[in-house]
This record gives C-alpha cells, structure tokens and sequence, in this order.
C-alpha cells in the first residue's frame, strides 16, 4: 500500500489582535497584506483539517472581515479579522 504523503501546515504572519472559538479562532491584523496572508494559509491549513474529517461548522476559514463600528469590538475598529482553523 503506498504511503500517503505529507502535507504541512502553513504559518501565519504575527497576529496584531484574537479572538479564539470552539470550532475556529480570529486573528486580527492591522493591515491588510498581513490579513491577505494569512488567509491564504488558513484556507491551506483547513483542507488539510477537512481531509481528516473536521467541520468548521458555520464558519469559513480564510474569510477576511474589516471591523467597522457595527462590530462593538472599539479596540479592533479598522482592523482585518481573519478566520483561522
């Protein structure tokens, strides 16, 4: 039986601001190249996690979200929320 190969998870920039959940957490990025980034390595990382049967439920790694005041999160105002698996 051939071996099934290996995949590694890719890292993300350093986070400014997060928020952890059950399924997923948030990171927070003041700008949006390090957001971009690091949502590019969490839709990589969930489908590694997905191909071992994980569900993230409602929620979508790799989406990236600016928080605006609707938020009432004040000392996240203007910052890039991304979904990490």
């Amino acid at each position: 039986m051939a071996k099934a190969k290996q995949r590694t998870y890719h890292d993300y920039p350093k986070y400014d601001g997060l928020r952890s959940g059950i399924k997923v957490s948030w990171y927070y990025y003041k700008n949006r190249a390090d957001a971009e980034t690091a949502a590019k390595a969490a839709r990589f990382n969930a489908e590694i996690q997905q191909s071992l049967g994980y569900d993230f439920g409602y929620c979508a790694p790799g989406s990236i979200y600016e928080v605006g005041p609707d938020r009432n999160m004040p000392d996240k105002l203007g910052m890039f929320e991304v979904c990490i698996p």
